[in-house]
């Protein structure tokens, strides 16, 4: 299998984080909303600017990683896999967080 073959893939992955990222963004900022100034509301945010920013700093080194060497493409691919798994699971948490507190606040 080419490099060139996986190539789309990878950019697809690339597609997901940033979707992934802007519904992950927008879902925080409702909890955020919710409790702008107790610990939840510090703790969403604190976890959506860390998430972020790991994200998009190890996506920029893997960018210039492949320009540099472009069979590396089959080492990013579990990596980008695993970025995948990390916004969805961030996304899941942040949901769940923003239903306890709905719960909390109908209470």
């Amino acid at each position: 299998m080419s490099t060139q073959s996986l190539l789309p893939f990878l950019y697809a992955g690339f597609i997901i984080l940033v979707v992934g990222s802007v519904y992950l963004i927008i879902e925080a900022a409702m909890v955020q909303r919710l409790f702008a100034n107790s610990i939840v509301g510090r703790l969403v945010k604190t976890l959506v600017i860390v998430v972020i920013i790991e994200l998009y700093s190890l996506g920029v080194v893997s960018y210039a990683f492949l320009n540099f060497f472009q069979r590396g493409v089959f080492m990013l691919l579990p990596i980008v896999g695993l970025w995948i798994l990390c916004v969805i699971y961030s996304i899941y948490a942040v949901r769940a967080a923003r239903k306890e507190v709905g719960v909390l606040i109908k209470k």
